[in-house]
């Protein structure tokens, strides 16, 4: 991601900071800044308020740092809104140096806007997850980011202080500052801490707007951008749900329409029934009218009778199931039931008393209407899925949300080119599916709360086996289904974008 020269300009800065040398620490600055954002910038950093350097200087019991600002800052004392600053620890013999976004004591201002805007949090806090995954945080540190990250009112928990290595005996940091620093990294002045500073460096300067040289506007793009998105929504590997499957015994998998949560579910059935751990699966739908009687036990007429109408107990999937279950224990294995839109039915009602059976760690008996005694066996395994985008059906209560476990199933690029390849589907096709499908998840990235999440079309959406495919989709399927969240008030903040990528779309093919 990074080349050794910058990773060493960044390095210098580090240690001009944890030595607290002032003279140095700008000489390096403007090194650096002179290759990320070019000459004329790095030029003027020192004079038009973007960085402080000074504060590195004065008298111990001062807490010292380094920081980056915008233009336009007071050169010195109180400054407001947005900023990146570098704490050298306060020890004899500093060795690590704390990383933070933070908001001067001034208060926010001018950034309240773009600092309310989705991707400004979301890439902070996703940056710090790569941090913690790449180990360029210092060993056994944590990191941290504010739910909200305007607050200037509660400190980190105490319980993160104590995990931030040596700043977390740094009291006078802490009842100065620690209301004021919605992130934090403890980094030391080795390559790894280099690539923690370069990667906030970039994203700042991109929620700053400033003009990136042409290599650096290409790693945001191309390096860090897309390994963020990576962390943001990845897509569960049917391996591992499997696995937690047997231990958990009922799932669901909710998520935005096109996701392939049923295609998963399916292929965690073969996947179980492959490794021998079930004899088998059933897969039923639920809809508005299902009711207790065709899932659990009901009574349905007779027909084959001619000479009077007989009514007769009918067991639903349920009952079927757990037989099916009690079969399979014989041979070591379990038995598999899939509901699909599992919240499209009142799942209080359609359960009824059979609530009580789903416990997964007991196996539990209950008297059902009809009298009789039915136990739930501990080899009968549930999936359900869920779609989040419909706000027209039933949410599940908590005593409900209790017995399963809910996995996310999100929109995946990754997923969606397994599939192409495995299509065969020609480099022309692939990149216009791979095009289409990012600018939307871009748009989604950048300008969806993260309640609105469940609106983005799934990759599924996007299998094509031709371009033609790819451009019927598009304008029939994608197209009106984002009119259709416009239409009905729904993501406020994309709504200029996703009507460009509308227009886009109609005078595509």
């Amino acid at each position: 991601m990074f080349i050794p020269k910058h990773i060493n300009f960044a390095k210098e800065i580090l240690e001009a900071i944890k030595n607290k040398d002032a003279d140095n620490s700008l000489e390096a600055t403007k090194k650096l800044f002179e290759e990320v954002f070019g000459k004329r910038f790095s030029e003027e950093i020192d004079k038009n308020g973007v960085l402080r350097y000074k504060s590195l200087t004065g008298p111990e019991d001062n807490i010292h740092y380094w920081g980056l600002l915008y233009e336009g800052a007071t050169p010195s004392g109180v400054y407001e809104n947005f900023s990146l600053v570098v704490f050298p620890d306060n020890t004899e013999d500093p060795t690590q140096l704390l990383l933070c976004y933070g908001i001067g004591t001034g208060g926010v201002t001018d950034d309240a806007e773009i600092l309310g805007t989705p991707w400004v949090k979301r890439c902070i806090k996703l940056l710090l997850k790569f941090i913690k995954k790449e180990n360029w945080n210092t060993e056994d540190t944590e990191v941290f980011i504010k739910d909200d990250i305007t607050d200037e009112y509660t400190e980190i928990p105490n319980s993160i202080k104590s995990k931030l290595g040596n700043f977390s005996v740094y009291h006078d940091l802490w009842r100065r500052y620690g209301k004021y620093l919605p992130s934090v990294c403890v980094i030391n002045t080795n390559d790894n801490g280099a690539k923690a500073f370069l990667a906030h460096l970039i994203l700042y300067g991109k929620i700053r707007n400033w003009p990136f040289k042409k290599n650096f506007e290409n790693i945001w793009n191309n390096e860090v951008l897309p390994n963020l998105i990576n962390l943001w929504k990845t897509y569960p590997p049917t391996e591992e749900l499997s696995e937690y499957l047997l231990e958990r015994k009922y799932l669901i998998l909710q998520g935005p329409p096109g996701t392939g949560k049923t295609y998963l579910a399916q292929n965690i059935a073969q996947h179980l029934m492959a490794n021998s751990k079930i004899t088998g699966y059933k897969i039923i739908q639920f809809h508005a009218s299902i009711s207790y009687e065709d899932f659990v036990l009901g009574i349905k007429p007779d027909t084959s009778s001619k000479d009077q109408l007989i009514f007769k107990e009918q067991k639903g999937p349920l009952l079927e199931s757990i037989e099916e279950a009690k079969k399979s224990k014989d041979q070591g294995k379990g038995y598999l039931l899939i509901i699909d839109e599992i919240n499209r039915g009142d799942l209080a009602k359609i359960l009824g008393e059979a609530i009580f059976l789903f416990e997964p760690n007991e196996e539990r008996k209950i008297n059902l209407r009809s009298g009789e005694e039915i136990s739930m066996p501990n080899n009968l395994y549930i999936i359900g899925t869920m779609n989040t985008a419909d706000r027209t059906i039933a949410i599940l209560d908590f005593a409900i949300r209790r017995r399963f476990s809910f996995i996310d199933v999100w929109p995946n690029w990754e997923k969606l080119k397994d599939i192409l390849d495995n299509l065969g589907v020609d480099i022309d096709t692939k990149k216009t599916a791979s095009d289409n499908f990012n600018n939307i998840q871009n748009i989604f990235f950048y300008y969806a709360t993260d309640e609105e999440q469940h609106l983005q079309p799934g990759h599924t959406y996007f299998i094509a086996k031709t371009k033609k495919e790819i451009y019927n989709k598009l304008k029939y399927e994608i197209a009106p289904l984002l009119q259709e969240y416009i239409n009905e008030g729904r993501l406020p903040l994309a709504k200029n974008e996703i009507l460009a990528f509308i227009e886009s779309v109609k005078n595509e093919g």
